[in-house]
C-alpha cells in the first residue's frame, strides 16, 4: 500500500484511501507509524471487505439514535433520561467511530481518561450500562460482534466513598442561600429522607395530610408509601400550591426541577463563597448526604432498621446497615435489636 495513503494531524496518524470512489479518512489513533501502517492495511481490508459483500458502515451516533428508537416505551423515562446523559458525555470518545470499531482498548482508554478527569466509579459503571444496551442492540441488528463491556464491568468494582454527614448549621446555611422554592425542596430532603427525584416528583394528590404520608416514586419506578413526622407533615402543608401545577415543589412556573443536581451546585457554591466572605466554615455536601443524615438520626432516635429501610424503599436491610457504623454500640444494638422484634409487625414510627 503506498505510503501517501498516511497523513499526519499533530502528533496523530490518519487515513486516506479512495476505494470505489468513495474517499475514507480516519484517525488511526496512534503516533507510531509502524503501527499507523497495520491499522490502515486492516481498515482498508475490513471497508473493502463490507463493499464487497454490500454492507454499508454503521456508526456509532447511527447506532445510537436506532437504539434509542427503538427504547421508546420499553424503558422508564428516568432510566432513558440517565442513559442519554452517560451516552452523550461518552460521544467524544466513540462519535468518531463505527459501531465495530468500539473495541476494548477503546472503551480502556475511553475509561483512563474519564477517571483522570475526577468521574467516580459509579458513574463509570452507568457509562458502561448505557453503552453495553448500545452494543447489544447493535449485535443483534448483526451490525457487529461481541460486546466488550461485559467484561470491563465486572473488573471495574464500584467503590462506595465514605459517608460524610452534613452538619445542621451547613444544612442550614445552604437552605438560606437557596431560593425559596428549591430551599424547601432541601429540606424535605433532610425530613423525610426521600432521594432527590422523588420530591421533585412528589405531587399534591399523593399527599394525604390527615393520615401523614406521602406516595413517592422511587428507583425502578416502584411506588411505596412513607409516613411523614409532624414537622415534615407541617412544612408539606405550609407549600403554597402552583396554579395549573400539581407538583409540590417545582418552580416558580410550576415546572419540574429538571436541571435540580445543577441548581443544588450553583446554590451550594454561593453558599461557599458567603461563608468565605464572612469568614464562616462551611462544609459543602451533596443532596444525597441529607438522605444519610436523616437515616442517621432516625437511628439515633430509636427507630428500628427494618422500619427505616421500607421508609428508604432499601431492596434489603443490608443496605441500610451501613448508618450502624454512626452510632454508638448501645444504639447500634437497640436498633438491631428493635428490628428483630418488629421484622413481622413493623411499628409506626413518630418521625418518618
Amino acid at each position: 500500500m503506498r505510503e501517501e495513503n498516511l497523513y499526519r494531524r499533530g502528533a496523530t496518524w490518519w487515513m486516506r484511501a479512495t476505494i470505489k470512489g468513495i474517499e475514507h479518512r480516519e484517525s488511526l489513533r496512534t503516533r507510531d507509524v509502524k503501527a499507523a501502517r497495520r491499522f490502515r492495511d486492516k481498515r482498508i481490508a475490513e471497508i473493502n471487505d463490507a463493499r464487497h459483500h454490500g454492507e454499508s458502515r454503521i456508526m456509532w451516533k447511527k447506532a445510537v439514535a436506532a437504539w434509542a428508537n427503538h427504547a421508546i416505551g420499553q424503558i422508564a423515562p428516568s432510566t432513558a433520561k440517565r442513559y442519554g446523559v452517560s451516552l452523550k458525555q461518552c460521544e467524544p470518545f466513540l462519535g468518531t467511530l463505527a459501531i465495530s470499531e468500539v473495541t476494548g482498548k477503546i472503551l480502556n482508554d475511553m475509561l483512563a481518561a474519564r477517571r483522570k478527569s475526577g468521574v467516580t466509579a459509579a458513574t463509570i459503571r452507568r457509562d458502561l450500562t448505557a453503552i453495553s444496551r448500545v452494543l447489544e442492540f447493535a449485535e443483534a441488528q448483526e451490525w457487529r460482534e461481541g460486546n466488550p463491556t461485559l467484561s470491563k464491568r465486572k473488573l471495574l468494582r464500584e467503590r462506595r466513598n465514605p459517608i460524610v454527614l452534613p452538619e445542621t448549621v451547613d444544612v442550614l446555611a445552604m437552605i438560606e442561600n437557596c431560593s425559596n422554592k428549591f430551599g424547601a425542596l432541601v429540606r424535605a430532603a433532610w425530613l423525610t429522607g426521600c432521594r432527590q427525584n422523588e420530591l421533585i416528583t412528589a405531587t399534591w394528590r399523593r399527599l394525604n395530610l390527615h393520615a401523614s404520608t406521602l406516595e413517592v416514586i422511587g428507583k425502578g419506578n416502584k411506588r411505596r408509601t412513607i409516613e411523614l413526622s409532624a414537622e415534615a407533615t407541617a412544612h408539606f402543608s405550609a407549600q403554597p400550591r402552583t396554579l395549573r401545577s400539581d407538583l409540590i415543589f417545582c418552580r416558580d412556573t410550576g415546572e419540574v426541577f429538571t436541571q435540580a443536581a445543577s441548581d443544588f451546585t450553583h446554590y451550594r457554591r454561593a453558599a461557599e463563597a458567603r461563608a468565605r466572605k464572612t469568614g464562616e466554615h462551611f462544609c459543602r455536601f451533596r443532596f444525597h448526604d441529607l438522605r444519610h443524615l436523616y437515616a442517621v438520626e432516625q437511628l439515633r432516635s430509636g427507630r428500628s432498621l427494618y422500619d427505616l429501610s421500607k421508609h428508604l424503599g432499601h431492596t434489603s436491610v443490608k443496605t441500610t446497615e451501613i448508618y450502624l457504623a454512626f452510632l454508638t454500640p448501645e444504639q447500634a444494638e437497640a436498633a438491631k435489636a428493635t428490628t428483630a422484634q418488629n421484622t413481622s409487625q413493623p411499628q409506626r414510627s413518630a418521625r418518618g
